[in-house]
Formats: C-alpha cells, sequence, structure tokens
C-alpha cells in the first residue's frame, strides 16, 4: 500500500462525502478472501490491474496500450450529451476512467460501480484518484461499502429528463469474475430505466392519489379554520413544544405531563399514539403525509385533536378526524385563488421535507419565541428508527454499522441515515435564520442541531412552563374561516372545476396539433423558416396561456409531467435546426398526450368529489 496515495483518497472521499472515511474503514474486515489483486504495467507505462479469483485470473486493462483501447471504446458512444449520465462497471479498469474524464464535460454525472470490495481497497490504496474529482463529484457504488444504496442512488439519477442520454460502460474482466453482481446491477439499472420510461403512468396515477386526496379533503378547507387564526387565540407567552417520535422520546415521554396546560404541545403524527398511551393529550398534532396509513391514527383520542393537515393528506384520516382542522398555504393557485375571492389572506408554513420541520415553522410563524424539541432525534438512537409505539409496540434495532455519523448531543458521535440527516440540515439552516427565538433541545439523544441549547425535559419544563393556560378553551374559540356566504361563494367555485378541465383539455389538444406541425415542417429537406418561427410562437403562446391555468398545480405536481417540457427540450443541441425542432416536437407531442392523460384522471375525480359538494 502506497500510504501517501491512500491518505489522498481519503481526504478526498471524506471532502466529497462527509463521514465516509469511517464507513470505508470500517469495511476492511469485509474483504473477499478469494479474491486476489496485483498490479503492473502496461507497455505504454499505464499501471494495471491484475484480478485472480479461484481458477481464472484476468487483467482489467489492456497489457499494451490500455489508454488507446479506452479512447476507441469511448469513441464508440459517439455523441455525448453535457446532461449524460455515464455508468461504469469496474474502478479496476483505471485506464478507462482517465481517458473518460478527459472526454467528458463536467456536467456530466459519472457513475462508477465496483463489486468487489478488495478491488476497492487496493484501487484506493494505490492509485491516485483525484483525476475523478477534479471537476466533479462522481457517484460511487461499491458491494460491501454502500451498495445496499445502489437502487435509491440509480432512481435519484436517472430521470425521464435524461433517459436518451445514458451511456453505459461494462468492464468485461470484471463482468466475468463477477458475473453474479454485475448481472444483479445491469437488472437494477435496467429495471430503474423501465420504471422512468413508464413513470409517467406511475407519476400520473401517484398525482392521481394526491389529487384525490385534494378533491375529497378541499371541503374540509371550506368547513375549516387557517393558521393565521391561531395567532388570535394562541398565547405565545409560553413556550412550544414540539414531540417527534425518534427513539429518545421513550425516555422522558412522562416528563411532558408537566407541560399540559404550560406548553402549546405539538405532535407529529406518528408521536399522538405514544402520548395518548402515556395519558397525554397534544393540543394539536401534524401530518403532512398522503400515503399515511389510515391504522396510525385510527383511535378516538386522534379524532378529536386538533389537527393541521396538508391538504393532501390521507383522505381517510381526514374523514374519521371529528376534530377542529387548521390548514396553511401550500402553493395550489386555485386554492389561494377561492381565498382571494372571500378577502382572506392565507399563510404558508415551511417544510423542511418532515412534519417536525413544519410544525416548528408552524410554531415559529405564530409567535413563539421559547421552543422545546422533544424526541427529534434525526439519528438512530438505540439502533431504532422510531420511538416503542410507534409503528410496533416495540420498534425493531437494525444495523447501523455502515451508517454515516454525525455529532450527537449526548454522545460524540450517532448514526443517522440520508433523510435524516437532511432534516437536520433543514434545522440547522432554518433555525439559524431564526430572529429572537430561543431553541432548546430536550430530545436526551440522538444528533446535535445547532444554535439550540441542550437540557433535559424535566429541567427546561422546570424552567420554562411556568404560566398556566387552559388550551383546550383557547382552541373552543377558533371559528371557521369562512361565514356561510363566503363558505357558498367557495363550493361554487369549486364545482365549476371540471368544466375549466374540459376548456384546458381543448387548448393543450391545440398545442398537440401545434407540435405536430412542426413535426412536419421540420421533416421536409427544405425548411420554411416563417411557418417554422410562426409555429414555435403559437407553442410558446399556448404553453403560457396552459401553465397559468389556476388549475395547472394540479397536473405539474406530477413531476414527470411538470418537469418534462422545461427539462428535457433544453437538453437537446442537435446540428441543424431541422434537427432541433423535430426533437421538441417529439417532446412536446409526448408531453401533451401526458397532460391530456392527467386532466383526463381529473374530470371525473372533480365531478365525483366536487359537484355533490
Amino acid at each position: 500500500m502506497n500510504r501517501n496515495i491512500y491518505i489522498s483518497n481519503m481526504q478526498l472521499f471524506e471532502k466529497s462525502f462527509p463521514g465516509i472515511s469511517e464507513i470505508i474503514e470500517n469495511c476492511r474486515n469485509s474483504i473477499e478472501k478469494e479474491t486476489e489483486v496485483y498490479f503492473e504495467q502496461a507497455a505504454d507505462g499505464n499501471k494495471i490491474i491484475k484480478v485472480k479469483k479461484e481458477d481464472r485470473q484476468l487483467y482489467f486493462s489492456g497489457k499494451r496500450e490500455p489508454a488507446d483501447k479506452a479512447r476507441i471504446e469511448i469513441e464508440k458512444w459517439g455523441k455525448i450529451d453535457k446532461h449524460a449520465v455515464v455508468f461504469v462497471t469496474g474502478l479496476g479498469d483505471i485506464a478507462f476512467l482517465k481517458q473518460l474524464v478527459i472526454k467528458i464535460v463536467p456536467s456530466i454525472q459519472l457513475v462508477i460501480y465496483e463489486p468487489s470490495l478488495n478491488v476497492f481497497f487496493k484501487v484506493i490504496e494505490n492509485i491516485d484518484l483525484s483525476f475523478l474529482f477534479e471537476d466533479r463529484i462522481p457517484a460511487l457504488i461499491v458491494d460491501g461499502l454502500n451498495g445496499e444504496e445502489k437502487k435509491a442512488i440509480l432512481e435519484k439519477l436517472v430521470t425521464l429528463a435524461n433517459i436518451e442520454f445514458i451511456k453505459h460502460y461494462e468492464n468485461r474482466s470484471c463482468a466475468a469474475l463477477f458475473s453474479a453482481q454485475v448481472i444483479d446491477f445491469m437488472k437494477l439499472l435496467g429495471k430503474t430505466v423501465e420504471d422512468v420510461i413508464v413513470g409517467r403512468n406511475t407519476g400520473i396515477r401517484y398525482s392521481a392519489v394526491e389529487m384525490d386526496n385534494l378533491f375529497h379533503n378541499i371541503k374540509y378547507l371550506c368547513e375549516g379554520s387557517i393558521t393565521t387564526q391561531l395567532c388570535d387565540i394562541i398565547p405565545t407567552d409560553i413556550p412550544a413544544i414540539i414531540v417527534s417520535a425518534g427513539p429518545s422520546l421513550n425516555k422522558n415521554i412522562m416528563e411532558l405531563k408537566g407541560a399540559k396546560n404550560k406548553a402549546f404541545i405539538v405532535a407529529v403524527d406518528t408521536a399522538v399514539r405514544p402520548l395518548v398511551n402515556a395519558g397525554i393529550i397534544p393540543d394539536m398534532y401534524v401530518i403532512v403525509d398522503g400515503l399515511k396509513p389510515k391504522e396510525l391514527l385510527d383511535f378516538d383520542e386522534a379524532k378529536r385533536i386538533p389537527l393541521m393537515p396538508s391538504i393532501t393528506s390521507t383522505k381517510e384520516i381526514l374523514e374519521s378526524h371529528t376534530g377542529k382542522k387548521i390548514f396553511y398555504f401550500e402553493g395550489q393557485r386555485f386554492i389561494w385563488s377561492m381565498m382571494m375571492m372571500n378577502g382572506i389572506p392565507f399563510s404558508t408554513v415551511a417544510c423542511g421535507g418532515s412534519v417536525a420541520c413544519s410544525a416548528f415553522s408552524l410554531v415559529y410563524k405564530l409567535g413563539f419565541s421559547r421552543i422545546i424539541l422533544v424526541g427529534q432525534d434525526l439519528a438512530l438512537t438505540g439502533n431504532k428508527t422510531h420511538a416503542d409505539g410507534t409503528f410496533k409496540g416495540v420498534m425493531d434495532e437494525i444495523d447501523t454499522s455502515r451508517c454515516i455519523k454525525v455529532p450527537g448531543n449526548y454522545e460524540e458521535e450517532v448514526p443517522t441515515r440520508g433523510d435524516f440527516k437532511l432534516y437536520l440540515d433543514w434545522f440547522n439552516y432554518y433555525i439559524e435564520g431564526c430572529e429572537g427565538i430561543h431553541v432548546i433541545n430536550a430530545t436526551e439523544g440522538g444528533a446535535k442541531i445547532d444554535n439550540t441549547e441542550i437540557m433535559t425535559l424535566h429541567d427546561a419544563i422546570m424552567r420554562e412552563c411556568i404560566k398556566e393556560v387552559d388550551i383546550d378553551a383557547c382552541f373552543e374559540k377558533l371559528k371557521p374561516i369562512f361565514n356561510a356566504e363566503q363558505q357558498h361563494k367557495a363550493l361554487e367555485y369549486l364545482k365549476t372545476f371540471p368544466e375549466m378541465y374540459r376548456k384546458m383539455k381543448k387548448k393543450v389538444i391545440k398545442l398537440n396539433k401545434e407540435y405536430q406541425k412542426l413535426k412536419t415542417i421540420c421533416g421536409k429537406s427544405i425548411i420554411d423558416k416563417n411557418a417554422y418561427l410562426r409555429a414555435l410562437k403559437n407553442i410558446k403562446n399556448l404553453t403560457q396561456e396552459i401553465e397559468k391555468h389556476e388549475l395547472y398545480d394540479t397536473i405539474s405536481c406530477t413531476l414527470s409531467v411538470a418537469n418534462y417540457i422545461i427539462e428535457s427540450e433544453q437538453f437537446y443541441e442537435e446540428d441543424t435546426v431541422a434537427a432541433e425542432g423535430l426533437q421538441i416536437a417529439k417532446q412536446g407531442i409526448t408531453y401533451t398526450k401526458m397532460v391530456e392523460q392527467c386532466i383526463d384522471l381529473f374530470i371525473p375525480l372533480t365531478e365525483e368529489t366536487l359537484l355533490t359538494l
């Protein structure tokens, strides 16, 4: 091993992937014993790898002119679009990787898959990999290191917008020696691509689930309240307590009895059951997930506690909930229009991806200057994801040996997972930007959140929870946001949606015809320039009309549809106007068909849910 090279590579990894160096070191004992890796020098001076496994030994690069061989392989690809994703199977083919980074521009995403932990270690111990990191951060997937994450990595990198630009190189020796692993990876890559290809239908179906929730739930907004009304009824001279469902909640949940009616207790949805089982009724809880199972909150107390839901939350949960519902603005233009026609401003709640983020944003915007966090582990405390009593009576323990580590509240480091780390980053960023607040982290475990005071929940309650307030009596003052006349106006507006969708569909069909015209124009040997420009102008105008429609949000929430025309068309850089126009037409025809498909789903959905209001 070249110690200097190894240290340099580890520093590169740590800079690009914080926490990875410890994971790499922890994996050293897992190196497969049946594989031997050797280095030799090719005729052109390049260092090449030879791998011996069982009764076979193969070179991973050409023995004579590996650089020339690599260039020839890359040339076979032809044009590599600047928005491409390039997959390379075999970290051991150093010659190919060196030629590849010369050829591709920085905007291209490079993904390297290595099935052998032994090959990975031999490479990082002997080959300076700085050339891979000069103008990009490559994605690295290594079985035995982070191989269990390859599905998530592929799903993140392969999109409808870049699928036509994917390139893949498979080192033959790597595939021969590690055939089972390589075949599994190729199947997974193929499945990911296949899922994306049919993803427009999947996306539309998921959008239909969200819209099904939304159009079933919109009546509750007409009958319910909004977050700004809480400013008039909930006093902010007491602390707010955000109760999350991290594993540490089990340590101090009983302490919350001492905060009842001395703090505004807001729980996340998964924390409600353990709280109620402990004899503690939160003042309000928050739910944002449109796929949250009804069973999580299918008990009497949860149905009566005031609720702040997302408008797209699981419809069955809102249907069974009989208590007060308090909504916030989530960006839908038609909801904004419904509020504005009644002269009512509508406030947002920042969402950092988790329900706890939304709860924190709520109490900050209500004006609470003292906020106490409980159960906000953002880490796998005790090797568990959630507190006991949330999804199961006793949560299973999981293997955290290969998880990334972050600073802890009471431990130097604690294991966490990717989504928890994102939420942690959100809290760090959001709290830093909040003025005039003091945040106490009374989680008693988990990850350290910047700009918070670490304190036990008992001590926090003893110091901060002094004043008595009847929160239930406060909520009794909360009235529906609409009076009878305003509610009638809102309901009549909602009943126009099926017809509004039909009118939008006519414009989409018209836009499709313009794309068809463009295809015909660009398919001729001589392009009529005036007709070409006229078609582009009509396309632009119609697209703007459709995207400005107040119901277009219900279309664009389907990611594959919303991003398709916005992202894909700008990626094409053809050599001629005709070729570029044909690509635009092709994408546009597909786009309009998908939008039309969405509308065809939403017309009967709105007829079923809104016409009977």
